[in-house]
């Protein structure tokens, strides 16, 4: 008889869950989301790829048109990381050691498409 009356009481309330996306879900300032490097602060010590413990940070080469803009990196490179394989511990970010990355607190990531921080870390030098 009581599991009677609790479907009944539960059959007008209305639902717990969120409607997600139709409705956005509030997030915390110091969420872990999205990150890049700033590539005017960035020296290219890979430090970051090297703790990684995902690895799903790997080095390129700056594109030569930007190398000078990017006087402070003497070895030419940049670290791209690799969304689809990070697990946002953001050890990288703690151990870099001029600070040069850049933390948001954007989550929505999911893409058919591999996603990089590329485009975002060499926007740095272009804007």
């Amino acid at each position: 008889m009581s599991m009677i009356r609790e479907v009944l009481r539960n059959l007008f309330r209305r639902p717990a869950t969120i409607e997600y996306p139709k409705k956005p879900t509030p997030v915390e300032p110091d969420a872990r989301g999205r990150h890049y490097v700033d590539l005017r602060k960035c020296i290219g010590c890979s430090l970051c790829a090297v703790d990684c413990p995902s690895k799903s940070i790997t080095m390129k080469p700056l594109p030569p048109e930007l190398r000078e803009k990017a006087k402070q990196n003497r070895r030419g490179l940049y670290p791209v990381i690799n969304y689809m394989n990070c697990i946002y511990c953001y050890r990288c970010v703690s151990i870099c050691p001029v600070k040069a990355y850049v933390t948001t607190s954007e989550y929505q990531l999911a893409s058919p498409e591999p996603l990089t921080s590329e485009e975002l870390s060499l926007a740095t030098l272009r804007g």
